[in-house]
């Protein structure tokens, strides 16, 4: 199965927890804290960040539970 470019792009914190419907960029810190997503660095800075493909299936089992 292929993978999209979009799939790979790396996103910040503070936009994931827009995505998900947060107000702030804490919940998402809670998240990964808790192992629910992974977090990724960039060369030449210490924040972190996410997978925006991640996020989008976090919110997808969010809405849609099993």
């Amino acid at each position: 199965m292929k993978t999209k470019i979009e799939d790979n792009r790396l996103i910040t914190i503070t936009e994931a927890a827009y995505i998900l419907g947060y107000k702030s960029y804490r919940s998402v810190s809670k998240l990964i804290d808790e192992g629910f997503l992974p977090t990724y660095s960039l060369p030449d800075t210490k924040r972190k960040r996410v997978r925006i493909q991640e996020v989008m299936n976090l919110a997808k089992i969010c809405i849609n539970p099993k």
